[in-house]
């Protein structure tokens, strides 16, 4: 737009171009112009039609003539006139028009002529959309009237009509729709006007469909030349989210009991959610985790594995008909490879005894970053359920072959167990053959309590007994929020339910931008997809298109 005090809006129009980025939604926007006081004026003679008693067309200049006309063809206030004549003996009368009869403005208005600048005449915004100048011998305008007065010919040197530069009209329309808004009058000297509803909908039909992105246009016109003192626009928008981190519609996570199964969502951190959707499928293993304890974060004790030493923890029967599918075993690698075997073996004379349940499951362990290595469940699966003798205990035995790791060891006073499962003795030994000896740890001795090797066993479930639901919340930096699945499986949060769930902010040292995750737990081992993601994170922006400079 061009530099200046004011902008220019014409019956061509003035058009703003959009460059609307993908992946993002209109929301609300408004438009505020305000006109120029009448201290800015334009041209009247451009683009009017000119006419005088020597026919259409434009003013004749040095040449000899009665009367002549302009009409430029909208209602505006007059504010200037001023016309040259080389005959000084001569006054003008003149008379307006707005689409009817003509009529004079005031009575005994005349227009001073003659070749000096003292014919400038500035007039008091009388609105008009054509004007008449007609010559006469003084006094052009007599009182009383004089009927039949003869016009004289006049010759005019130059003419100038200046009109405010405030628009007569305004209309507004996007793209190549009709006009979706009308100022049917002319504004008033600095007057604001703003579009808010009609703009807002009318750019939304014209926005990219399916947040493509695109170019979309809007203009301003008015039925002749005129300006605009500001011009402003704000949009508000929203980024929408529809991809999982690292990208993809979908995002399956493998949970297991009790561990967090993270999706993620990479979204602005410096604004605040409007709206957070998508859909989880949860598919549990047909399994139960009889076990419930408080999850071991950083324990302080641990079995050591390796190098000749192993470690066994019993468990009491499970009720008859239990089956065990699998285990999961805390384990923390000493070194960067651990390889090694989880043995089940039947209770005898409260030692693992000499003929295993069945056949080991070996394990491999490959660290890659830096040492030390965080402790995690590692999980075991068997080939197929195994059943327990419901008068029995049982035992879990680690053996390493290669590396070294740590056996996490826990307060067996803080497990509860259900359906008979239980942990009870925990032990250890130095050598293959050598005597398992009881684990002795002062710290967690006590009634009922005693050290046990953290294992959770899962049992086979029957179809009868409903999966417990997963527990879903969202992270965003240090804040949490928890969520809840409806029966389809569907996660709706409005712009009311997330006002509390503050943005964490740009990170002040460069370090990556925390992402929106979505943290789901589950009691048993599961498989659980995640689908139509909707993140919107809004946006206010205001562009002021034109300022007067």
């Amino acid at each position: 737009m061009p530099a200046g005090p004011t902008a220019p809006v014409d019956a061509a129009g003035l058009t703003v171009a959009l460059d609307v980025p993908a992946n993002v939604e209109l929301l609300r926007a408004s438009l505020t112009v305000q006109a120029p006081g009448d201290d800015v004026m334009v041209d009247a003679l451009l683009g009017a039609t000119v006419a005088s008693s020597l026919g259409p067309g434009p003013v004749p200049t040095n040449k000899s003539l009665q009367w002549f006309s302009v009409d430029w063809g909208a209602r505006r206030p007059l504010m200037f006139l001023q016309v040259k004549t080389v005959e000084t003996a001569v006054e003008g009368r003149l008379s307006i028009a707005d689409g009817g009869p003509w009529y004079p403005p005031t009575p005994g208005l005349t227009v001073p002529l003659g070749d000096r600048d003292t014919t400038a005449q500035a007039l008091p915004g009388i609105m008009a959309s054509s004007l008449m100048v007609e010559f006469f011998t003084p006094p052009a305008n007599p009182l009383p009237p004089v009927a039949n007065q003869k016009t004289v010919a006049t010759t005019v040197s130059s003419l100038v009509v200046k009109a405010a530069a405030r628009p007569p009209d305004l209309t507004a329309s996007v793209e190549l729709e009709p006009p979706f808004f009308r100022q049917g009058m002319p504004l008033q000297p600095l007057q604001e006007l703003t579009l808010r509803d009609d703009l807002r909908a009318a750019l939304q039909r014209a926005w990219p469909p399916n947040l493509k992105g695109g170019p979309v246009a809007f203009g301003l016109k008015a039925p002749a030349p005129s300006r605009l003192r500001a011009l402003v626009l704000t949009l508000d928008t929203a980024l929408i989210t529809q991809v999982w981190s690292p990208g993809g519609d979908a995002l399956t996570l493998t949970l297991f009991p009790d561990e967090a199964g993270v999706g993620r969502v990479e979204v602005p951190p410096d604004r605040p959610l409007r709206e957070v959707r998508f859909l989880a499928r949860y598919q549990p293993r047909s399994e139960r985790v009889p076990l419930s304890f408080p999850p071991p974060e950083r324990p302080a004790q641990a079995h050591r594995c390796g190098e000749g030493y192993a470690a066994a923890q019993a468990f009491s029967a499970p009720e008859p008909g239990g089956e065990l599918a699998g285990l999961e075993l805390h384990l923390r690698p000493l070194t960067r490879s651990v390889r090694g075997t989880v043995t089940l073996f039947p209770d005898e004379y409260g030692r693992p005894g000499t003929v295993p349940l069945a056949p080991g499951v070996d394990f491999s362990l490959e660290e890659q970053g830096p040492a030390p290595w965080d402790a995690r469940w590692v999980s075991f699966e068997f080939p197929k359920p195994l059943g327990l003798d419901a008068r029995r205990n049982w035992w879990v035995v680690l053996t390493v072959a290669q590396g070294s790791v740590l056996w996490s060891l826990g307060d067996a006073a803080a497990v509860t167990g259900e359906a008979g499962l239980a942990p009870r003795a925990a032990l250890y030994r130095a050598e293959d053959t050598g005597p398992w000896l009881e684990r002795v740890v002062p710290s967690l001795e006590g009634p009922g309590g005693g050290p046990w090797a953290y294992c959770r066993p899962r049992l086979s479930a029957s179809s009868a007994e409903p999966p417990a639901p997963p527990e879903v919340s969202l992270r965003w930096g240090a804040r949490q929020l928890p969520v809840k699945l409806d029966a389809q499986g569907r996660v709706r949060l409005t712009e009311r339910e997330l006002a509390e769930f503050l943005p964490p902010g740009l990170p002040a040292t460069g370090a990556p931008a925390p992402m929106l995750e979505v943290v789901v737990r589950s009691r048993v081992a599961a498989e659980l997809t995640l689908r139509e993601l909707r993140v919107a994170s809004p946006r206010s922006d205001t562009y002021p298109l034109f300022q007067p400079s």
